[in-house]
């Protein structure tokens, strides 16, 4: 049994004290319940952990957990499941799957596209920028905070190029199309052959609903995360406050007095 015991803790520490390489993910801030899927099961992620290629992860409804590699980070907000997908070689590249919920991004800055996160709806790709990704049932949005952001329509392939401080958003498949708003002169949709697509008013309207709705969903999960949190706090003060006060031990009594010497 102890031998056992050894080796198990001797496995540890080799574990603990492994290299972290370049290409590594780590967990960084961590707060809340976050996931993660080992063989089948979901195991606790820890602060400190790496992130091997393919590995699914998962943040609960008051997760957060900031992923960082070199000058890169990837923040999740609660309800998120993602997978990192890194390919090396002479033209690396990283792949965000993003099943859903949102993503920031803090992408190096490099002469060429390395970087993209795709959602079910829509697909952003930078060369190095800063931008969040928000995916929910209704459709995804992304919103461009530094640099550029080309987008993509996974289901017609149209694409569009953001500048700061601009947004586009695709419905599900029964919306077709790009809808872009925000900031300064907005660029325009281009269909895959790069030609500009002409605009339908009631599919970007009908577009824009969803994304609008998409980025409600995740501040809605955001906020009941805040509000679960707070009212577990409250239960356990007023569970505290409501406890009776201990009783006082009995006083002592007082020692009989002396017999009178006869």
């Amino acid at each position: 049994m102890l031998r056992i015991v050894a080796t198990l803790a001797m496995t540890g520490w080799a574990l603990a004290t492994l290299p972290v390489r370049a290409d590594d993910w780590i967990a960084g801030k961590l707060r809340g319940a976050v996931v993660q899927l080992v063989d089948g099961r979901w195991q606790p992620l820890r602060r400190g952990m790496i992130v091997p290629d393919d590995r699914v992860v998962r943040t609960m409804a008051a997760g957060y957990v900031t992923f960082t590699r070199g000058a890169e980070t990837l923040d999740l907000g609660p309800n998120t499941q993602i997978q990192i997908f890194d390919k090396g070689g002479k033209k690396p590249f990283t792949t965000v799957k993003e099943y859903f919920g949102s993503v920031a991004v803090e992408a190096e800055v490099r002469k060429v596209e390395h970087f993209a996160v795709q959602t079910p709806y829509l697909a952003a790709v930078v060369k190095g920028t800063r931008f969040v990704v928000t995916s929910g049932k209704t459709g995804a949005s992304v919103s461009v905070q530094r640099g550029h952001v080309a987008v993509e329509d996974t289901h017609d392939r149209s694409r569009v190029t953001l500048s700061v401080g601009q947004s586009a958003g695709v419905g599900s498949k029964t919306i077709s199309g790009i809808t872009v708003s925000g900031e300064g002169r907005l660029p325009p949709v281009v269909d895959g052959h790069g030609k500009p697509l002409p605009k339908d008013d009631k599919a970007s309207k009908d577009a824009q609903k969803a994304a609008d709705k998409a980025a409600k969903d995740a501040e809605k999960a955001e906020k009941a995360a805040k509000d679960a949190q707070e009212a577990a706090d409250k239960a356990t003060h007023d569970a505290d406050k409501d406890k009776p006060a201990p009783k006082a031990p009995p006083a002592p009594k007082d020692p009989p007095p002396p017999k009178p010497k006869t």
